[in-house]
């Protein structure tokens, strides 16, 4: 990841919404924006399809990875593989309105409240 800069405009993580043709689209209107990806849930970067789930064109940059999870360990090793596919920032979900999120992420615990 680069030396962290300071962005006047973000375009926010949107569940089923900011893929990586809604990104390429947001990049046409604005060449500084830092871009989220959806949320992705560490267990899914570490046992799912990695380029399908973290794929992007060199054209999204700046982007950033969020990523959602609630074991530690696993929520640095998926921050390691999103530095390793060349994100700009990784960004940890720490709390989302969502309900359907916060069952999918730590079923039983309220993840994110």
């Amino acid at each position: 990841m680069g030396t962290p800069t300071s962005h006047k405009f973000s375009v926010a993580p949107m569940m089923e919404w900011t893929d990586r043709h809604e990104r390429y689209f947001l990049r046409q209107i604005s060449r500084r924006a830092l871009l989220y990806t959806e949320m992705v849930t560490a267990e899914a970067v570490i046992h799912g399809d990695r380029e399908r789930l973290l794929g992007f064109s060199a054209s999204e940059h700046p982007i950033a990875l969020q990523l959602g999870g609630a074991d530690p360990g696993r929520m640095a090793l998926a921050a390691e593989v999103g530095q390793e596919y060349g994100y700009d920032e990784v960004n940890i979900n720490v709390g989302c309105p969502s309900d359907r999120v916060r069952r999918r992420l730590c079923p039983g615990h309220g993840a994110g409240n």
